[in-house]
C-alpha cells in the first residue's frame, strides 16, 4: 500500500485536519483544505479545539485561565486569545448547570 504523502486529505476527518496541538487549547483541528478550502477572512489560520463539550463550556474553560477566545466572524475557527482582566473574569459553572 503506497500513500501519497502530499495529498491534503490524507488526515481529513469529516472535513477537518489535525493541526497539532496548540500550547493552551491542546489538539486543534483546521478545515480540510481540499474538502472546505481556506476561509476567504481568516485565511485557514482558525483553529477548532477538538476537547470540548460546548462553546459557553469552551469560553468558561479560557475564562479560567484569564483568557477570551478571539473567533472567526465566518468560520468561527480561534484566531487568537486575549488576555481578560482578572479582576472580572466569569466565575466557571459545570456543563450541567447551564
Amino acid at each position: 500500500m503506497t500513500f501519497n504523502l502530499s495529498d491534503p486529505c490524507l488526515w481529513c476527518i469529516e472535513g477537518s485536519s489535525p493541526a497539532g496541538i496548540h500550547d493552551v487549547l491542546g489538539p486543534v483541528y483546521k478545515p480540510c483544505p481540499a474538502c472546505l478550502g481556506r476561509c476567504a477572512l481568516c485565511e485557514g489560520e482558525g483553529l477548532f479545539p477538538a476537547d470540548f463539550t460546548c462553546q459557553p463550556c469552551f469560553r468558561q474553560q479560557l475564562a479560567a485561565q484569564g483568557l477570551t477566545p478571539i473567533t472567526c466572524a465566518h468560520c468561527s475557527g480561534v484566531v487568537d486569545l486575549f488576555p481578560l482582566d482578572i479582576d472580572a473574569a466569569p466565575e466557571v459553572t459545570p456543563h450541567v448547570e447551564h
